[in-house]
């Protein structure tokens, strides 16, 4: 068992790492790969070391359907009807280019919150069905390495105008079972991202939500970034 497993996890790193050469086989072994460690509670997976927990999380994700994904935007001003006009903006990297689509999200609930004296807005949102084919293609793209992998840390609620949303934050539910998620604590699970990765996210403003729990206090300057 602890052979036949560590050769899963072995298949697993190559696959996400880009060594694979067939997409579809690729997929094929993801999916099934999964389907033994998603039986186990999540308390029992968090378990593991933490590198296993990652490898295992980005396989999740690689493999997941978007109609599952959910986002929380928590917003310091009322999103009034606007909030039924939201969407997000999937992407990712082939050769030079980037390849970018815009897709509807499906307004879920929408509470307010009293936090002390101020009032905060919580916007639940799902992804329409819409983004299936395009996540699936770029998977299927990024598992035969002729493309970068789904930038998923860029994806959040965006509007027709974001001026107010400045100070927001965004709530990662893309695999519900892991609970709800700061931007610092999705990235920490993804095993594909590296360290100029991250320094890119944090300076550029492309990603309108707050992102200290990605970044810290983090501000850019003329020599790059600085933060705490």
């Amino acid at each position: 068992m602890l052979c036949r497993r560590s050769c899963i996890l072995l298949i697993f790193l190559l696959l996400i790492n880009g060594c694979s050469i067939v997409g579809k086989l690729s997929e094929v072994t993801l999916i099934a790969g999964t389907a033994g460690w998603k039986l186990q509670p999540v308390a029992v997976r968090n378990t593991y070391p933490e590198f296993i927990q990652k490898v295992y999380f980005t396989a999740e994700l690689f493999t997941s359907k978007v109609t599952d994904w959910e986002l929380y935007l928590v917003t310091t001003n009322p999103l009034d009807a606007a909030s039924h006009t939201a969407y997000i903006e999937l992407s990712y990297q082939r050769s030079d280019e980037l390849i970018a689509r815009q897709f509807p999200l499906i307004l879920i609930s929408e509470n307010a919150i009293a936090v002390q004296e101020a009032v905060l807005y919580r916007y639940k949102y799902k992804v329409h069905e819409q983004a299936q084919a395009f996540f699936a293609d770029g998977m299927q793209l990024r598992l035969s390495k002729r493309a970068k992998t789904i930038r998923f840390n860029y994806i959040q609620p965006l509007f027709e105008s974001n001026e107010n949303l400045k100070g927001g934050q965004v709530e990662y539910a893309l695999l519900p079972d892991y609970g709800l998620l700061s931007i610092g604590d999705f990235m920490r699970k993804l095993s594909f991202l590296e360290d100029d990765e991250w320094l890119t996210f944090c300076a550029d403003p492309n990603y309108i939500y707050n992102k200290v729990s990605a970044c810290g206090d983090v501000r850019i300057n003329s020599s790059g970034v600085a933060g705490e």
